[in-house]
């Protein structure tokens, strides 16, 4: 079945055009639909991110799961990994998070997750859209069977005290969170009470999340970086699963670095990453006896990797990273308490690589699909892939939630590699 509603990251749109209360109201009946356990007292977790509509499509989403006899367990302004983690907690059915991740406050979206706090499978996402689809088939429960709407928090406070037992650096860091006005703005006051820490981009008004701030725009992390007062920087996006890292004086760690930091401070023998992962890492970690399974991008991608390889940690270098023992999805908050662990012995994040040079550009097209699949520019990648040879690699693919080609070409050869990628960028906006 061709979906409709579902990208690659759940439900995801922009306000009043593809996001309506109408909308949620119906996915929430589907979901209660779905996770609905026979003889069972059903109840279905939700947060919510800070936009400005989260508000009104929580409570039509909550009338729809109650409509239909499951109860809601509402625990507020949560980062995204907060509803797995009380899913486990509460030990209900399934959870959704009200959020549109790192995109800006116009838009919003659902993300879902299954008993077990994994994302849904693409059958499910297929049911929902039929249920949706055929919604007058489903009658809602007797007036006497109507699911109640819980107020709690304790689920909350487990979270933050989880995420404070992975703070095990001992030397006196100076700490800046840059926390997007988004989710992380009230839990990483608690989390990081008592430390020595700076907190921007965290007062939120509904209309501010993503604003020239947080994972995707972070030149004000860098800038405070630079005054020199803080030895370590984060910034989570909007619902704050994803994190970048900056040092002192705004030098910006790549993502492949957090990756290989991780897998050695945690002594993973097998990690999963993306093919977007810079080359040199995968050489380094395969030198040194790590196996590195290498996927499709996106998270659920990544989560398949990770059970199909018995892996326990996966990551992307454009934030997303998932340790899979500890957490069913990706966490910034966590992995930023691991960094900082880290931290104590390695204070420059050094690596014993270098890195291969990079070109990377995200081209804003009409019709991502056309373009992909245009003749002309599956004929100029394979004329540039035979210039670069053995030395490197061409990945040019649509965006799983907007209508942009991202191009990377990666090779040894900076000059070449400027070159191939600036004709190929090129040649897509000519087609445009």
């Amino acid at each position: 079945m061709f979906k409709k509603l579902f990208g690659t990251d759940g439900i995801r749109g922009e306000w009043a055009n593809k996001i309506t209360p109408e909308l949620a109201f119906e996915i929430g009946k589907a979901v209660a639909i779905i996770f609905e356990r026979e003889g069972e007292n059903n109840s279905i977790v939700v947060g919510k991110d800070t936009r400005l509509s989260c508000d009104v499509l929580e409570s039509a989403l909550i009338s729809g799961i109650t409509s239909m006899g499951t109860n809601v367990i509402k625990i507020g302004v949560v980062p995204t990994a907060v509803v797995p983690f009380s899913i486990s907690h509460y030990k209900v059915n399934a959870g959704i998070m009200i959020t549109a991740s790192h995109n800006a406050s116009n838009n919003n979206g659902f993300k879902f997750f299954n008993g077990n706090g994994f994302r849904i499978s693409d059958e499910q996402e297929s049911h929902i859209e039929h249920i949706i689809s055929n919604s007058m088939d489903y009658a809602s429960a007797p007036f006497d069977k109507l699911g109640k709407i819980i107020t709690s928090c304790s689920s909350v406070r487990a979270y933050i005290k989880y995420i404070r037992n992975e703070l095990k650096f001992f030397k006196p860091l100076k700490i800046c969170l840059d926390c997007a006005n988004g989710s992380s703005s009230y839990i990483a006051k608690k989390i990081f009470k008592g430390y020595n820490c700076k907190f921007i981009s965290s007062k939120p008004d509904g209309l501010n999340i993503n604003s020239k701030c947080g994972a995707t725009s972070i030149s004000n992390l860098i800038e405070a970086m630079k005054t020199k007062k803080y030895d370590i920087g984060f910034s989570f996006d909007g619902d704050a699963d994803r994190v970048r890292v900056v040092l002192n004086e705004g030098k910006v760690v790549d993502g492949e670095n957090v990756i290989y930091h991780l897998t050695k401070y945690n002594n993973y023998s097998s990690i999963v990453t993306t093919k977007m992962s810079n080359m040199a890492l995968i050489l380094e970690l395969e030198n040194n006896g790590i196996n590195c399974v290498i996927t499709d991008i996106g998270e659920s991608a990544v989560i398949q990797g990770l059970l199909e390889s018995s892996s326990y940690f996966g990551g992307e270098n454009n934030g997303h990273y998932i340790i899979l023992n500890k957490t069913t999805c990706s966490d910034g908050l966590l992995i930023a308490a691991q960094i900082l662990s880290i931290l104590d012995n390695n204070p420059n994040l050094s690596v014993p690589y270098i890195p291969f040079c990079q070109y990377e550009k995200a081209i804003q097209v009409k019709n991502k699909n056309d373009i992909i699949n245009n003749s002309f520019i599956k004929d100029k990648i394979e004329l540039c892939e035979s210039l670069l040879e053995e030395n490197g690699r061409i990945l040019v693919r649509p965006s799983g939630t907007e209508e942009v080609i991202r191009i990377l070409v990666e090779g040894k050869d900076e000059k070449l590699v400027n070159e191939i990628g600036e004709t190929i960028k090129n040649s897509i906006i000519r087609l445009n």
